[in-house]
């Protein structure tokens, strides 16, 4: 005879069912009671079961009942409910609720197996089949919720759903739900319905379909459709974006391939591929192929409106970018690779802008790079891809095309020895103190290959400089007499190679220590050397015939400089006590630099990097010649001989106050009363005239321990005559410039919190053309309010006739106020007291709905005002069910 097994259980003081309320053949058990035998029947796994009430067995029907906390585990299987009763004879678990004394239901059967879950009012499970019944159950599969009136269960883990609401709000009672009549389940794979409709609030709605279709993969990645989005736009008419299909390779790739249509034409292509190895890499790589499709006649009435502010929509153009990020794990001893590529077609990013930012951006670079630091030695080397891309100037004609200048760095690199002892590099003896160990050296050669498909004029880069008469510059005339751009393609790569540029940058990095000089001062001498090799070098030649000057491009250069100086500085304090009720003294710290520096100067014939070269004569009589001096190399260093002294000093101030957080007797704090005070000049021996620079002075501190304060201005201390020409003359320093910022942030309910990290799983908000709104996809409710303030002020004297000056005035906000739990309104403003206008504002609106999230948008002044309203569930799984209405750009 076999037996099964029963666990031991509790049984209640307060409620014990006594033995005249049971029928004549059940047999109460005892609260000492360990085990009881049931009869053999085909379970031959072992049924643990409790009750913290008590438990009866009829032994002549083979059924169990457990009262009160009824627990059941059968192998995977495992149910909770205030009541269950064990059939041995059916192999069937039956599960219910009770009532307690207010009428309130308790102990609801909660039934799970593996990692699936039900809360049901009644359940029938049999455990022999594995098939089941439960009537008025909730289970959630994935992200959403299925409600059910009855549901049935198969050998195979399905569910049938009958008069089913499937969501993924988590009340009992749910906001919104997808209403069908029947819903299968299939776990950690996918739910399937018929015909089905939106109810939201319990108001049904029209929008439905005659399938439904939810994937509920148990892994974090599954292939799949992507259901489009449908919106419309001013621009390209009504359109279906972002449909495709997503394809999980395996857990560590992932593509989609999405793609949108126009009804008035065009069309858009994106694939997006994804990839992540732990503790090794991850990136991301996405290519987009735009067709934008535009008739003149849409194009004049573009320009008709562009009297009221609105942009002008481009012309028919084919358009692509490429977006690629890659990012290592670093690991000590092994080398490092990693990319950042940004680059495509000039128009691409206005026609597709996803901000404004993004669409006056004229400049973009892209880097491919590998760096490695060599193991125990001072050496590392990287070599580096580059690209850069000029789009033109910021404009809202979009029908004016700029030419796409394009440079590439191929290759930059780079190897280097960082700063080590040249006596330990010489000897292996330990170190003794003396003063010529501190000398050191370092060493860094860059060599770089630039390539641009643009010729740069000559005197853009070349200037020739008049030396005796008053004839102005010649022409220059050769090889690159303006500036253009030509075609980027395979037909110009021998054009690109002979317009780039070669060289190699060397860089000495020579330390002479620091010394104490009579206890209190601090000396640091220092040498500097530095030598560029390239491939242009230029020669001049006079052309009487044209009385212009010809240049010439040689094939090698070398540019070096040098220079050597010494600092000596000091710190200098001074204290002050205050016997105060909680000022207790006041300190002044004052650090002085003085500095001398030496370079020599570059423009001696000894450095040839000057050309004398005739560039005209005074008349056609005599026919005197006239000379001027030409560079010889694109980076030529300036600026004559250098002999002189730096004078430099900073100042801090601050107070020591008793503490007010701590009442003990000897806990005080420091207060800064200001954070730096300072002044620098440069005064140069070797100059001819004007031998004292600008003086140079700063103020930065903290107000009231709230507002950052600063102050920067230059003085100069030279005569103007009436003319506005400047004298060699010593005068009281005027401001040449000079310019205030006060700035403040609040956030008094963030101090001292940590940050919550948002969730990743919200959906992306776009206007109706794809155009991402600045709306943040996560919102920190927690927060009360912030607001950060900024006020700018800049002061210019313009030296001339009419001694003008320029005065801009500058205020700027921007914070957020939550109205109540649910309500969060943010803004920023910007404005411009000289042109008397706001200059960029922004209000943006939004709602916790709970499971849905609302979101407005309004920028009322410049080029992209308008407003994006967005409502949207907020589970990632019904990322499509939103509204969304805009007016942004030319999308109005």
């Amino acid at each position: 005879m076999q037996f099964i097994t029963i666990a031991p259980f509790l049984v209640s003081a307060q409620e014990v069912i006594s033995p005249a309320t049971l029928p004549q053949d059940t047999i109460p058990t005892s609260p000492d009671s360990v085990a009881l035998a049931a009869p053999q029947g085909d379970i031959q796994t072992t049924i643990k079961y409790s009750a913290s009430d008590s438990i009866v067995l009829e032994a002549n029907n083979k059924i169990a009942h457990l009262y009160g906390n009824a627990k059941i585990e059968y192998g995977t299987v495992s149910l909770e409910a205030a009541y269950i009763e064990i059939n041995y004879d059916t192999h069937v678990l039956s599960a219910a609720p009770a009532t307690d004394s207010t009428g309130k239901e308790i102990g609801v059967p909660v039934f799970k197996d593996g990692g699936e879950t039900f809360a049901a009012k009644k359940i029938a499970y049999n455990i022999k089949s594995k098939k089941g019944l439960i009537s008025e159950v909730v289970t959630q599969q994935g992200e959403g919720y299925i409600h059910g009136e009855v549901v049935k269960r198969n050998e195979k883990n399905e569910f049938s759903v009958f008069h089913a609401q499937y969501t993924t709000c988590n009340l009992e009672h749910p906001h919104f739900y997808i209403n069908a009549g029947k819903i299968k389940a299939i776990p950690n794979e996918k739910v399937l319905s018929g015909p089905f409709n939106l109810v939201i609030g319990d108001i049904p709605t029209p929008l439905g379909f005659a399938f439904g279709l939810f994937p509920t993969p148990k892994q974090n990645r599954s292939s799949g459709v992507l259901v489009p989005t449908f919106g419309e736009s001013r621009a390209r008419g009504f359109f279906l974006s972002n449909g495709g299909y997503y394809l999980a390779l395996n857990d560590y790739i992932g593509t989609s391939i999405t793609g949108d249509i126009y009804s008035l034409g065009g069309y858009k292509v994106n694939m997006n591929n994804s990839y992540f190895k732990r503790y090794a890499y991850n990136g991301n790589l996405s290519i987009s192929y735009d067709y934008f499709k535009n008739d003149e006649a849409d194009i004049e009435q573009s320009r008709a409106r562009a009297a009221g502010g609105q942009m002008l929509m481009p012309p028919t153009t084919r358009s692509i970018w490429i977006n690629w990020s890659h990012s290592p794990v670093q690991k000590p001893g092994r080398g490092r690779f990693s990319a950042n590529v940004s680059a495509g077609s000039s128009l691409f990013n206005r026609v597709n802008m996803t901000s404004s930012s993004n669409y006056l951006t004229p400049t973009f670079t892209s880097s491919i790079a590998y760096q490695k630091t060599i193991p125990n030695s001072p050496f590392s080397f990287g070599i580096t891809l580059r690209q850069s891309q000029q789009n033109g100037g910021a404009t809202t004609d979009l029908t004016q095309r700029s030419p796409t200048v394009m440079s590439f760095v191929l290759p930059d690199m780079n190897f280097a020895m960082t700063q080590m002892s040249i006596s330990e590099m010489l000897t292996s003896k330990p170190p003794t103190g003396e003063w010529y160990e501190k000398f050191t050296f370092g060493y860094n050669v860059n060599l770089n290959n630039t390539v641009v498909n643009r010729i740069d004029q000559r005197p853009n880069t070349i200037q020739v400089l008049p030396v005796n008469g008053n004839l102005s510059s010649a022409p220059i005339v050769g090889e690159a007499d303006s500036t253009r751009a030509f075609p980027l393609n395979f037909n110009n790569l021998g054009q690109m190679w002979r317009n780039g540029k070669r060289q190699a940058n060397h860089n000495f990095s020579i330390g002479l220590g620091n010394y104490k000089v009579a206890r209190y001062f601090n000396l640091t001498p220092s040498i500097n050397y530095s030598e560029i090799w390239t491939d242009e070098r230029f020669s001049y030649t006079y052309i009487p015939e044209a009385n212009a000057v010809r240049v010439d491009t040689t094939s090698f250069g070398r540019v070096y400089q040098y220079g050597a100086g010494a600092s000596l500085s000091t710190n200098v304090y001074g204290t002050v006590q205050v016997k105060g009720k909680r000022i207790e003294a006041i300190r002044h710290v004052m650090r002085p630099t003085v500095s001398y520096a030496f370079s020599p100067n570059y423009g001696g014939r000894g450095f040839d990097y000057y050309q004398e070269v005739q560039i005209g004569v005074t008349d056609t009589i005599t026919k005197n010649p006239v000379y001027g001096r030409a560079r010889r190399y694109t980076n030529v260093p300036g600026g004559g001989l250098q002999s002189g002294l730096s004078f430099n000093v900073q100042n801090n101030v601050e107070m020591k106050v008793r503490s007010k957080s701590d009442s003990t007797a000897n806990s005080f704090e420091k207060v800064s009363l200001i954070d730096n005070l300072g002044a620098s000049t440069f005064y140069n021996f070797a100059a001819d005239s004007f031998k004292l620079q600008n003086i140079n002075l700063n103020l930065n501190t903290r107000l009231f321990k709230i507002f950052n304060f600063t102050v920067t201005s230059v003085l100069d201390p030279y005569q103007y005559n009436a003319k506005g020409r400047r004298l060699d003359k010593y005068t009281l320093p005027r401001f040449a410039n000079a310019s205030m910022s006060l700035g403040a942030s609040f956030n008094p309910a963030s101090q001292g919190a940590s940050p919550t990290a948002p969730p990743t799983n919200l959906p992306a908000l776009e206007d109706g053309i794809g155009m991402r709104q600045n709306l943040p996809s996560y919102v920190d409710f927690k927060i009360p309010w912030t607001l950060s303030m900024d006020f700018t002020l800049y002061y210019a004297r313009s030296m001339t006739a009419e001694m003008s000056t320029t005065l801009t005035k500058n205020f700027g906000f921007n914070g957020s106020v939550n109205l109540t739990e649910k309500w969060k309104v943010a803004y920023n403003a910007y404005y411009d007291f000289t042109n008397n206008n706001i200059a960029n504002a922004s209000l943006n609106i939004h709602r916790d709905l709970h499971c849905w999230d609302m979101s407005i948008s309004w920028i009322p002044f410049g080029f992209m005002r308008g407003y994006n309203l967005t409502i949207n569930a907020r589970s990632s799984l019904l990322r499509d069910l939103r509204l969304t209405r805009n007016r942004s750009g030319w999308n109005r």
